[in-house]
């Protein structure tokens, strides 16, 4: 039997943790999609621009994981500059993509805000919103000393 070190269990569930995020973003933007579908005339540049603005989200979302990633093994200062100038390129293609749905007929951009937002809102589902410990703190009662 092979022996595990530490780091690849950390990597694998990193990576599992990754995954399960995608999914919930793929199954919040389907359910989207399908309401979409019986609630705007014409669907098809909602639709256009919830798929833009899902993989714009993904794409961001992996290039913040490579960006966390390689700023860890470098040097305080440099890492300050490398993750500030990888900040201000996730947020400048952001606005490319806003631009392009403003711009564009065939992309709405109503549709595309929703992609790029689903993300944030699964993660907050999945890290925040199911921890026990978070709401215990919110509804614990301060005792005055």
């Amino acid at each position: 039997m092979l022996k595990r070190d530490k780091g690849s269990d950390e990597m694998d569930a990193l990576r599992n943790t990754q995954m399960q995020i995608i999914k919930g973003v793929l199954i919040v933007n389907g359910c989207i999609a399908i309401i979409g579908l019986l609630l705007i005339s014409p669907a098809l540049p909602f639709l256009i621009g919830l798929l833009f603005g899902t993989i714009i989200s993904i794409l961001n979302f992996r290039l913040l994981y490579l960006t966390v990633n390689k700023a860890v093994t470098m040097r305080e200062a440099q890492a300050k500059i490398y993750a500030a100038s990888r900040y201000m390129l996730r947020y400048f293609v952001v606005g490319i993509v806003l631009y392009i749905s403003i711009k564009a007929d065939y992309i709405n951009i109503l549709g595309t805000i929703l992609g790029i937002i689903t993300l944030k809102i699964v993660i907050l589902k999945k890290e925040l919103f199911n921890s026990k410990a978070y709401f215990k703190n919110i509804f614990k009662r301060k005792e005055a000393k």
